[in-house]
């Protein structure tokens, strides 16, 4: 079925929107396929799906946030495998009832982070939906020296690149309409990816034993990386929490450390590394370590406490 003048006019709105000049560029986006010259070193490529009303609630994420936050966690997951982003395709599907700017909205949000990371948006799809938001993100990078989950040994340090749990608080910020966390809030709809850190993990990337992004929370994220048979220790004291999600965790009545372990959706790296390799990466956040005898423990200066309930986020219940 041929497309309609309207979805002709909407393609062409992308398109001006999004198209990039760069010298590896063969055949431009608006052909059959987009065509590159590859860069040099491994090819690394990632895909995410969001649903509305699973992974996003429209009543308070706007188009350009949607947008920014769609490429957002694909970036993370490039940032994740230590390599660096080129190219963007984007799948939308959208019910009738939204408005006729929305789309060119959402690609906003998604064209400003883009160009932050040289990152070109090449192509996708649009379809309709019968009621919900649909948005399938795949991006396209490169590497030298790919950088995995696997490889933690016992003895490795837990890292985070950053504050845990953040995210969380902004949502929650958001769902119950409060004021302020305005920190928190920016985090949970416009996650800023850790390609900032790229670099350094390139030039270090001997000393990093395994490497991901922390998007379904610390625990769950943390045993991604726990050696086979083993397990490891969360140092309470040590977790990088923001001053918002101490607040929002003295109005709930919880511990602050549920939102660093259980919270999800920061897109802060974590990472395992030999305690000798320790002082090679200032600004990293010391969160645990990993133990040749399995279990997970939450550790404080006055003892510990073995975790066997186990929460966060999970797809299929």
């Amino acid at each position: 079925m041929q497309n309609t003048p309207k979805e002709w006019s909407m393609i062409e709105k992308i398109r001006f929107r999004v198209q990039r000049q760069n010298k590896h560029n063969i055949v431009p986006l608006g052909d059959d396929a987009f065509v590159f010259k590859n860069y040099p070193g491994y090819s690394v490529i990632c895909q995410d799906m969001m649903v509305e009303d699973v992974h996003f609630n429209l009543k308070y994420t706007s188009a350009f946030d949607l947008g920014f936050k769609a490429l957002a966690v694909n970036l993370s997951d490039i940032a994740a495998m230590g390599a660096q982003p080129h190219y963007a395709q984007v799948s939308l599907a959208l019910p009738s009832n939204l408005n006729e700017s929305w789309p060119d909205d959402f690609y906003q949000g998604m064209a400003q982070l883009a160009d932050d990371w040289r990152t070109e948006i090449v192509g996708g799809d649009l379809a309709a939906s019968p009621d919900k938001v649909v948005v399938d993100v795949s991006v396209h990078g490169s590497c030298e020296h790919p950088i995995t989950r696997k490889g933690a040994r016992p003895g490795d340090l837990l890292m985070s690149s950053g504050p845990l749990g953040l995210s969380f608080t902004g949502l929650t910020a958001l769902q119950k309409n409060l004021p302020g966390f305005e920190s928190a809030k920016e985090k949970h709809l416009r996650p800023r990816p850790r390609l900032d850190l790229v670099k350094g993990l390139q030039t270090h990337h001997a000393r990093v034993h395994a490497l991901m992004d922390c998007s379904d929370g610390l625990i769950n994220d943390a045993m991604q990386l726990t050696p086979p048979g083993g397990g490891f220790h969360i140092f309470a004291e040590n977790l990088p929490v923001h001053t918002e999600s101490q607040q929002m965790a003295l109005e709930l009545g919880m511990p602050v450390s549920d939102f660093a372990l259980w919270g999800g959706e920061d897109y802060e790296l974590l990472m395992a590394i030999s305690p000798d390799d320790y002082d090679h990466f200032s600004g990293w956040h010391m969160v645990g370590q990993f133990t040749e005898k399995p279990g997970v423990f939450l550790t404080f200066a006055k003892g510990q406490e073995e975790i066997t309930d186990f929460k966060g986020w999970r797809h299929f219940k």
